[in-house]
């Protein structure tokens, strides 16, 4: 089968490596607001004035990053089998993923629009990927476990 567009297999596990630090680094910015010293830039923009604003730091810009690789590089790598019913599983799980991903962003805008509307929108930004994973991988193994019961 060919697969034009898909990442070869091997980047699955950089995903899998990457993902678990950028996810504690994204929720330790976001929820306890913890920065890495390093990642500090004095002068990086400059306000209407052409004054320097305080130093910025871009470890929440970081963390949202390599999450997003990271799953972008889980999602979207081959398996080590590819064959039709996989492509099948993966094109019915990404209807699915991009479903959900639909409903919870009009919902959210109706909720969250004048509230924190960013922060929701930048964590909805996951949630396309999350459900296309967490629903192509669980009827995968329920197809293997199946096939190892008959």
């Amino acid at each position: 089968m060919l697969t034009k567009f898909l990442l070869p297999y091997p980047l699955k596990f950089v995903g899998l490596a990457l993902f678990l630090p950028f996810a504690l680094l994204l929720v330790l910015s976001g929820v306890y607001e913890f920065e890495l010293s390093w990642l500090t830039w004095n002068g990086f923009r400059k306000d209407a004035d052409g004054f320097n604003t305080p130093d910025e730091n871009f470890t929440y810009e970081i963390a949202y990053v390599g999450t997003f690789i990271s799953l972008f590089l889980i999602a979207f790598s081959k398996e080590k089998i590819e064959d039709e019913y996989i492509q099948k599983l993966r094109l019915d799980s990404l209807l699915l993923a991009f479903y959900l991903y639909s409903m919870i962003s009009i919902v959210g805008t109706l909720v969250f629009y004048s509230f924190d509307y960013l922060l929701f929108m930048g964590y909805n930004m996951f949630s396309l990927q999350v459900f296309f994973i967490l629903r192509f991988r669980w009827v995968l193994m329920n197809q293997q476990k199946n096939l190892l019961l008959a």
